[in-house]
């Protein structure tokens, strides 16, 4: 593999994930204070899975997608990439209608953004990062997300304009600190128009693991070291909880969520070994009406 990002400021490559059978955008600039659990950031791509690379390749290929994934590898909302990220989406939009982007972030997204998706609320999967309330432990493990606060603003206002927004609880790390409990978080999703949320333990690369063993809070250590489970996912192993135990905290997850009006799916990306296994929800494809035609 080849540091392709640095040849150009978008690439479009290759499906990432088989739940998700659609282009991916990734943006040469990543985040430069990565999630601690994550390794997604340091990922490049061989020839052979680029698709298109430079801002003019990567629109005429969109155009011609029915859609295509945001984020995966790099936030199509840092601030390096939010003004690139409405161009692109706009731009294809006036040329295909019927295009679908699926857009995943952990920051906060500007206004004339959010005016142009509530203007194509019914063209959109719009999903949020919101693994939990307690800043202290966000910034810790996102450092380079946007606040508690930034995140549920920002689903706010897209809910008020109409735009359906799914809160990604993922990667979630059973982790209470005085005062708190599992139905918080829901009761605040609730509060700002969520009725859809996708929940998962995730899977932590024996790096990324050690470093969140490094920290000094003693929450992250322990909910950490109960991910003792190690299997292969994708292309990578890592750690996970156990089966029996993940099957039980995704059951009170889903029970705490269904209290306050919202439907929540297991993500079968970091969970496929679930598939057949559970009558949990689970969400094994990306949909939308307009993949249907």
């Amino acid at each position: 593999m080849v540091n392709n990002t640095n040849q150009s400021t978008v690439m479009l490559v290759k499906p990432i994930y088989p739940c998700q059978n659609v282009p991916v955008v990734v943006f040469s600039k990543r985040c430069p204070k990565p999630c601690l659990y994550c390794d997604l950031c340091k990922r490049d791509f061989p020839k052979n899975a680029i698709l298109a690379s430079g801002k003019k390749a990567v629109l005429e290929k969109l155009k011609k997608s029915k859609g295509a994934y945001f984020s995966a590898v790099s936030d199509c909302f840092l601030p390096t990439n939010r003004e690139l990220t409405h161009n692109i989406i706009k731009n294809v939009w006036k040329a295909k209608p019927n295009f679908v982007p699926l857009i995943v972030t952990k920051q906060s997204i500007p206004q004339k953004t959010i005016n142009l998706f509530i203007k194509n609320k019914q063209r959109i999967v719009m999903q949020i990062s919101t693994p939990s309330l307690n800043n202290k432990l966000l910034s810790i493990l996102e450092p380079g997300g946007a606040s508690v606060s930034k995140r549920l603003k920002t689903i706010e206002k897209l809910t008020k304009g109409g735009v359906s927004v799914t809160a990604v609880v993922m990667p979630w790390f059973n982790i209470y600190t005085e005062n708190e409990n599992i139905t918080d978080l829901p009761k605040e999703l609730a509060k700002v128009g969520v009725t859809r949320c996708i929940i998962g333990t995730g899977v932590l690369p024996p790096n990324q693991r050690q470093k969140m063993i490094n920290t000094n809070n003693k929450a992250i250590q322990y909910a950490v070291k109960q991910m003792t489970e190690e299997r292969k996912v994708t292309t990578k192993i890592g750690y996970t909880l156990p089966i029996k135990e993940r099957i039980l905290l995704f059951s009170e997850l889903i029970s705490a969520f269904s209290k306050f009006g919202i439907k929540a799916r297991i993500c079968t990306a970091d969970n496929a070994d679930l598939i057949d296994k559970v009558k949990l929800p689970l969400c094994t494809k990306f949909k939308h009406p307009y993949f249907l035609s």
